[in-house]
């Protein structure tokens, strides 16, 4: 007999047991022995023994969790008796009707009992990683729920001919379930969410969670099917709801990717992709009392310090943009990944989330028949779970449930898909558009010593006379504006779009080579007055243009212009 250590099972028997690899075990005169768990016969099974008293126990039934789910009581949550709380009368299963002698799941509170073999039936309840479920085709057309997503399927009328809501029915557990959801993964990641979801058959009411309802599309979430939820925290999801919004785990959503990057030792000096002729070094602060007006080439923010900068050229980079991720997953275009890009030949790009034009980098598509593109400041922004200052609930993008087409910013209506717009998550009338969810807190004005703070309510002093210091037209007191934050002495309030100019995330200076359009290189120029006609639409209506610098050379392309050439 090969004897291996002494093992604990301390929620089975008070001794410690030994394990044994015996396939037959004859004791007292070739006397047959049982298992004290299940009551069969240990021959042919490996099995554990205690040394000190006449006790057995198979191997498999080693594994019995001490507390489990069953589909026959899902009320309550069952907990493992190794002796009848009866005495030596026992009692019947709630399931079979057989006696019970001593180990049983039992739920006190409904005096619901179930022997191990009946609990065993729904193992795949118990033991989800492990049970391999036996499924056949079920071949009445009944409308059934499916055990594993908690979708009604009426077959009559959605789905006789679609392969995927088929039902199959388990021969050992007795679920029956679309097609589509045999496989379901037994663990994922929602990209909202810190901790991995464990698929659950059901969720008891003994089980504490305040308010089932999914995270994701924020309807009700029923106990008495599958579903998606947290072992760490209160979160549970519709199953269909995490498998069109999850990755699997392993495969780390890019935000998590920028924040592990962002704990990691900054280095003094980079080699970076975007600028392979240079390497970049790191400036931790400024030599004279002069405010840096240096912008990232990668967000096309105002630098910070501390920043990365080229000592030959005119680049830099905020630290953080400097570990962007290489390859991100967006649900505005979940066709494809986006590939982060730095700007091409010094050409503004058009961001399809804010519809801004910028330069710096961005992450596009690289399919061939696509030209999605995303800037780095829409990118950043969680579209799953953004917390914006001005609102006290989660925004998303993906939000169903919320119908709210009107950006609270600025009132402009968002596409009639709602697509590019991120909407209160708790269905509060309150949305944001890309272009006013990534305005920055703060803007400078000439005519002010102090930086104007932007305001997210209608709070101001204007005497009921609402303009703009700047446009001195007409401004929406209900609708976002800037104001200095000393307005009782200053009474400055501007738009938002004033405050920053047009095309705030260009560059200015910019070189472009385009010898299809003009046989000298073009340069971003602000032009505040005195515009020149467009080559193309021949209009003098936009202050950022492509302008040649050649002396007596007029030519200049308006920036929107030159995006379509």
């Amino acid at each position: 007999m090969d004897v291996h250590p002494l093992i604990s099972f301390d929620h089975l028997h008070p001794h410690d047991l030994i394990f044994c690899e015996q396939e037959v075990i004859l004791l007292n005169a070739r006397e047959e022995v049982f298992c004290h768990v299940c009551s069969k016969s240990l021959a042919g099974a490996q099995f554990y023994y205690c040394g000190e008293c006449y006790f057995f126990l198979h191997n498999t039934c080693a594994d019995l969790p001490p507390i489990i789910k069953h589909p026959s009581h899902r009320k309550h949550t069952l907990i493992l008796h190794t002796n009848s709380p009866y005495g030596p009368n026992g009692s019947d299963c709630n399931m079979c009707d057989l006696r019970i002698a001593n180990f049983l799941y039992r739920c006190s509170d409904c005096d619901f009992d179930l022997d191990i073999d009946c609990a065993m039936l729904a193992r795949c309840f118990i033991q989800p990683q492990s049970h391999k479920h036996h499924f056949i085709t079920w071949c009445r057309s009944d409308p059934f729920t499916c055990d594993f997503c908690g979708t009604y399927s009426d077959r009559y009328r959605s789905a006789s001919s679609t392969k995927n809501l088929q039902p199959w029915i388990c021969t050992n557990c007795h679920v029956v379930v679309h097609n589509k959801c045999i496989s379901l993964p037994f663990s994922i990641q929602l990209p909202q969410h810190d901790h991995p979801l464990i698929h659950t058959y059901f969720i008891p009411e003994s089980q504490s969670i305040a308010a089932l309802i999914c995270k994701i599309c924020c309807q009700e979430v029923k106990r008495e099917f599958g579903c998606y939820s947290c072992q760490n925290c209160p979160c549970v999801v519709h199953v269909n709801c995490a498998l069109d919004n999850v990755q699997e785990v392993g495969q780390k959503l890019w935000a998590q990717e920028i924040e592990a990057a962002e704990d990691q030792l900054v280095e003094q000096e980079i080699e970076h992709f975007s600028h392979p002729h240079h390497k970049l070094f790191m400036v931790q602060n400024h030599d004279d009392d002069h405010e840096i007006e240096t912008k990232c080439d990668a967000c096309m923010r105002i630098i910070s310090f501390p920043f990365y900068k080229c000592l030959e050229c005119d680049f830099s980079l905020h630290i953080s943009c400097s570990k962007l991720p290489k390859q991100i997953n967006h649900p505005l275009h979940p066709q494809h990944p986006l590939t982060l890009a730095p700007n091409e030949e010094g050409f503004a790009s058009y961001c399809f989330a804010c519809h801004n034009p910028f330069h710096g980098f961005s992450y596009r598509c690289r399919a061939s028949f696509h030209k999605f593109r995303i800037d780095i400041r829409c990118a950043l922004v969680n579209p799953l779970e953004f917390f914006h200052d001005s609102h006290k609930h989660p925004l998303s993008v993906l939000t169903q449930s919320n119908n709210h087409t009107q950006c609270t910013s600025c009132g402009k209506v968002g596409k009639a898909d709602g697509k590019y717009l991120l909407r209160c998550k708790e269905q509060c009338p309150f949305a944001l558009d890309y272009g006013c969810a990534t305005l920055p807190h703060i803007a400078k004005y000439e005519y002010d010593e102090n930086s104007l703070v932007l305001s997210y309510y209608g709070d101001d002093d204007s005497n009921g006379f609402p303009y703009c210091d700047i446009c001195e037209q007409y401004r929406d007191p209900n609708l976002w504006f800037y104001g200095c934050p000393n307005y009782r002495e200053c009474p400055i309030y501007v738009h938002p779009h004033c405050a920053h100019g047009d095309c705030p995330y260009l560059k200015l200076g910019t070189i472009v080579n385009a010898p299809n359009v003009h046989e000298h290189h073009l340069f971003f120029t602000l032009r505040k007055e005195d515009f020149l006609p467009c080559h193309l639409c021949s209009k003098k209506d936009q202050e950022i243009s492509l302008e040649c610098r050649k002396e007596d050379c007029n030519f200049n392309v308006h920036c929107y212009c030159s995006m379509h050439l």
